[in-house]
């Protein structure tokens, strides 16, 4: 078995692996890179009307012979971890006969992206492939067998891949945490791990970071729940990703604890939506206590509805306006709404907004610039609003990835999707091996 990281090494995002073996070649993530080349924030709108040759040539593409449109097919598969756009982003460029293999999930949650973003960042799989949590598969010499793991993307998947013809083994942790809704998934694992892993690739995103004050969805349970029972007003405002699936239900277990409304927006609305089924509890937006905030958006009607109307999800209209709610109508009970900056001309139109407080339950790394941040440092003090960070990491502490590490004892610890690979070997000693972007490795 032979391994290349292409992208991650030194870096946060933009993921792409290979693995070969003999004639078999498949790949793990082909994520957008988060930084470009001179360190800046990777603006999408770069990839508008590039070819994949002149990609491969700006590096952010890599040249893989065999896995771009235009060329015959020599890859055999690609393995989809989760949702985020810096592990799926490029696959746009992918030859249409490749199987890519996700789970449902996130399947139908790039789906629903494409309805709600630009053109350019649509990403179509052509050849879908659906994978179950420990349901193994054969591509080529390789077998693979996913993992649901905990994660604030919605079923996100580790691999376990073997090389038949060697019994070699390689884990893929992808990305991971053991403090959401899903954290049993991980217990499970840690307690009946699978056994003889030569190399395993682990994520290294809080490698260097602090967990936070709150630890886990639990506590930001907690958190955000107190907020709601102490506020002088009756509209509390949030921000967090409309793809956190586990911040949703959190917000919506938070506002029926405080008798209130929460008030969701048409995109997450159909997002919910789209991955209900009989087995989950996701909110939804006929639930009691649940309202859609729709408007007039710069004299344009509704954006998010009008995106609706245009999918394949146009029936979900009668719903939405059933249970619809105008900015005006938002504080005459109390109401957690959700939102994100491209909301912000219809929450100021929302009577008793000034002086309320705004959960801000993401990263904090996305608003500490203030000059990038504007938009939503503006808002906050134009309405003199009071901030509340509460938030829990998509991502393991280092006490995870020690636990994982132990139970899966691997021969050596590869450091991906992380910018500080060296100090994995404070925490796991002489079996940590730091590669760089493209070397090849012999496993």
């Amino acid at each position: 078995m032979q391994l290349i990281i292409h992208r991650g090494t030194h870096q946060i995002g933009g993921t792409c692996v290979e693995l070969r073996s003999g004639k078999t070649r498949i790949i793990l993530d082909y994520g957008m890179p988060l930084a470009a080349s001179d360190g800046k924030e990777f603006d999408d709108r770069f990839l508008q009307d590039r070819s994949a040759a002149e990609l491969i040539k700006e590096r952010v593409l890599f040249d893989i012979p065999g896995l771009y449109k235009g060329q015959e097919p020599q890859v055999n598969g690609i393995l989809i971890s989760h949702s985020h756009k810096d592990h799926y982003g490029l696959l746009s460029y992918l030859h249409p006969d490749i199987c890519v293999y996700v789970s449902e999930g996130v399947l139908k949650l790039i789906h629903v992206l494409n309805v709600f973003t630009h053109k350019r960042s649509h990403v179509v799989i052509s050849k879908p492939c659906i994978v179950k949590h420990k349901v193994s598969f054969d591509i080529g010499d390789f077998r693979v067998t996913p993992y649901l793991v905990d994660h604030s993307g919605f079923d996100a998947m580790s691999f376990l891949i073997e090389e038949k013809p060697t019994g070699k083994r390689l884990f893929y942790s992808g990305d991971f945490r053991a403090s959401g809704w899903k954290r049993a998934l991980v217990d499970r694992f840690i307690k009946n791990p699978p056994k003889n892993i030569d190399c395993l690739l682990m994520e290294g995103t809080m490698i260097e970071r602090q967990g936070g004050a709150y630890q886990d969805e639990q506590a930001v349970l907690d958190g955000v729940e107190g907020v709601l029972k102490k506020a002088e007003k009756n509209v509390i405002l949030a921000y967090c990703s409309g793809q956190n699936i586990d911040r949703i239900v959190t917000f919506y277990k938070a506002a029926r604890r405080a008798k209130a409304t929460l008030v969701i927006d048409p995109y997450i609305a159909t997002v919910l939506h789209v991955l209900k089924n009989e087995r989950n509890k996701i909110p939804q937006l006929d639930w009691d206590s649940v309202r859609v905030l729709i408007g007039n958006y710069r004299g344009r009607g509704d954006v998010y509805i009008n995106k609706i109307v245009n999918s394949d999800f146009k029936y979900l209209t009668f719903g939405i306006g059933k249970h619809k709610i105008k900015a005006w109508d938002i504080g005459k009970e109390k109401a957690l709404v959700v939102m994100r900056d491209s909301m912000i001309p219809l929450i100021r139109k929302v009577p008793d907004v000034k002086g309320a407080t705004l959960i801000y339950s993401q990263w904090d790394g996305y608003i500490r610039d203030k000059k990038k941040a504007s938009i939503f440092w503006d808002f906050m003090r134009e309405n003199d609003l009071k901030l509340e960070h509460i938030h829990t990491s998509g991502h393991a502490t280092v006490d995870i990835l020690k636990q994982l590490a132990r139970a899966l004892k691997p021969k050596r610890i590869i450091p991906i999707h992380t910018e500080h690979p060296e100090r994995f070997k404070e925490y796991f000693g002489k079996s940590v091996a730091i590669a760089e972007d493209g070397q090849l490795i012999e496993i």
